[in-house]
């Protein structure tokens, strides 16, 4: 009798297995069930999977149909899509399927982990056969240096999925790629509905994947993490701005696709067969006791589960949940589009007002709408909607059962925002703003630009970049520049040092974001270090750069490349984050950064005097 361990039989690791996840998850996807037909009682668009388009002539024209419903990326018009390739059935399918079909030319992305002796190997026979089926072939080999011995690594999956996706993304990038197809198929879907069951997600989770998503484990990755194709606020026009005044709003980044995902692992193979195509299996993907998601495969293939959770049952709460999502998702976004809505990016506050004509909206929408207001100015990218709800009920309080909390007043925080109404004749405006940082949160937002002329995402919100105008390509041994938030000692040492204009004229920018919010917003810092260290009074804040404020020595780097003060030596720029933002009709975003040097009185009022010769003289030598 074969064992797992050399003590339990394995007959009865998976009997174990098995009477675990009935008895946890039978009556929890019965009342998942119930759940979403109270809010979608209709059934009808709701097709088995497999069949979603029809019983048409076969798989390559359903693969057809479901690339022409893909949105095209804008300025993606015949560009080329990556190809996620393990090399195993699944990605070879749909390898396959990319090079029958008139929707798609791909490069192949072919990933070396350097974990097992053969990868190497089978990296080249797979480019190989990505060869034969006439897709160009490209193998990344992961860098593991600086994490020592890979198989040492606590959470080894996890750290080889975020240097696969990174190395994937940056290739997509450097080919001009926006597009990354992937392989996962109705069986992967079937099994991630049943563990977030197991987990207990019974919310918009039980969608399962999505067909389309930023790609995963690469934030702050310019070009590749919602980023590398910056627009202007003014006309919405991608990368067109002679004015040196205005930031720019980013855009673009990578999206993963997911072709496959109403097809069958069954429908591949037989694809795979029919066609030739050859395939490389990962035998660790079959080790049923190696992973919880291997165990439920194992468990699926067998038919070891009761009906309710076998995978056709599982797609159909899937499809449900997906269908429900979709419209609560629809009726948010008709509703954000009518709010009236103001994102100052300077200051990274926004506000909004009407929110009170949408009482008769449901929970599930208005949470919706909440989320996508929050995402304005939060410096995450994920907000969960469990984490919204009281915030939902404070703006629209007859959402909440309990009479006693009715009439709660803000300010409330989530996702790292501050959300404020305001009171007396304003009281229907309601700001929002990013949450003043904890220290130990300022301390992780701490960025030392040891790198020149790349673009650094910080705190989520604020892509920044800086460069010596023309000496070398990094800053002196002995000089630091990092960014980091404002810091009332910053706004103190540099009043002691400005004349009586020059601090009535910095108060006024700093008033652009009154109180403690001034708190929530870069600054570029230039410090002495001596041997790591930093020196005695050795730091010096150089620049507020979403303020449009620059020390001697430090100017904006305009997006033309010209240069208002040629004395500058180094140059510095700034964008924000990718928002969901129509600016016109009820949505305005304020963008143009003060005007400091519109006129001499006015540039010698808010530029910093740097008395420190010495010091000075090392800024711009």
């Amino acid at each position: 009798m074969a064992t797992t361990n050399g003590t339990q039989p394995e007959e009865s690791y998976f009997e174990q297995q098995r009477a675990l996840l009935v008895n946890d998850v039978a009556a929890s996807l019965e009342r998942v069930l119930q759940n979403i037909n109270k809010l979608n009682r209709s059934l009808e668009g709701v097709i088995a999977v497999g069949n979603e388009f029809g019983q048409v002539e076969g798989l390559w024209s359903q693969f057809e149909n479901v690339m022409a419903k893909e949105p095209e990326k804008e300025g993606a018009k015949n560009a080329k899509e990556g190809l996620a390739v393990s090399g195993g059935v699944d990605s070879m399918a749909l390898a396959s399927l990319c090079s029958e079909s008139t929707k798609a030319t791909c490069i192949g992305f072919i990933v070396d982990h350097k974990l097992r002796k053969d990868s190497t190997e089978e990296a080249r026979d797979v480019a190989e056969e990505l060869r034969r089926l006439q897709i160009e072939p490209r193998v990344l080999t992961l860098d593991w240096r600086p994490y020592g011995n890979p198989l040492a690594i606590d959470h080894l999956e996890h750290v080889a999925r975020k240097l696969r996706y990174q190395a994937i993304g940056r290739a997509c990038r450097e080919n001009g790629i926006g597009s990354l197809l992937v392989a996962h198929h109705a069986d992967d879907q079937a099994e991630t509905v049943l563990m977030r069951i197991v987990g207990k997600y019974f919310g918009s989770g039980l969608g399962g994947i999505r067909s389309r998503r930023p790609i995963p484990e690469c934030q702050g990755i310019y070009g590749v993490d919602r980023s590398g194709s910056p627009r202007s606020a003014a006309s919405g026009e991608k990368e067109v701005t002679d004015d040196a005044h205005e930031m720019l709003i980013e855009d673009g980044g990578i999206d993963v696709v997911r072709p496959l995902l109403t097809f069958t692992k069954a429908e591949l193979i037989d694809h795979c067969m029919a066609a030739g195509v050859r395939w490389f299996e990962d035998h660790t993907n079959a080790d049923p006791k190696l992973a919880l998601r291997n165990t439920i495969r194992h468990l699926q293939t067998n038919k070891l589960l009761p009906v309710a959770l076998r995978p056709p049952r599982l797609l159909e709460v899937a499809a449900r949940a997906r269908k429900q999502a979709a419209e609560v998702e629809s009726s948010a976004q008709r509703e954000y589009d009518r709010l009236d809505i103001s994102l100052d990016v300077k200051t990274g506050i926004a506000t909004f007002k009407g929110a009170a004509k949408f009482r008769a909206v449901g929970r599930n929408v208005k949470t919706a709408l909440v989320r996508k207001l929050l995402s304005l100015v939060a410096p995450v990218d994920e907000i969960k909607a469990l984490d919204v709800y009281h915030v939902a009920e404070i703006i629209w309080p007859e959402l909440h059962v309990g009479k006693r909390e009715r009439g709660r007043r803000t300010p409330a925080q989530i996702a790292n925002v501050t959300i404020t109404q305001s009171s007396g004749a304003e009281s229907g405006v309601w700001t929002m703003a990013r949450q003043v940082p904890t220290r130990k949160d300022a301390a992780s937002k701490f960025i030392v630009l040891s790198q020149l002329s790349i673009w650094q995402l910080w705190d989520g919100r604020y892509w920044i970049r800086m460069r010596e105008r023309h000496v070398g390509d990094s800053p002196p041994e002995t000089l630091e520049i990092v960014i980091r938030f404002l810091q009332s000692d910053d706004i103190a040492n540099l009043m002691k040092t400005l004349t009586h204009s020059q601090r009535s004229a910095l108060r006024k920018l700093l008033s652009l974001a009154p109180g403690n919010l001034r708190f929530t917003l870069p600054v570029l810092v230039a410090r002495e270090v001596n041997s790591g260290a930093v020196t005695p009074n050795g730091e010096r804040a150089v620049a507020l750069p979403s303020l449009g404020w620059s020390a001697d020595g430090w100017a904006r780097r305009p997006e033309n490349d010209s240069l208002e003060d040629p004395a500058a030596e180094w140059l510095w720029d700034i964008r924000y984050k990718k928002v969901e933002f129509a600016n016109g009709g009820s949505h305005r975003i304020v963008a143009r950064l003060p005007d400091v040097r519109s006129n001499r009185d006015e540039a010698e009022g808010i530029r910093a005097d740097v008395h420190d010769t010495a010091f000075s003289h090392r800024l711009i030598s």
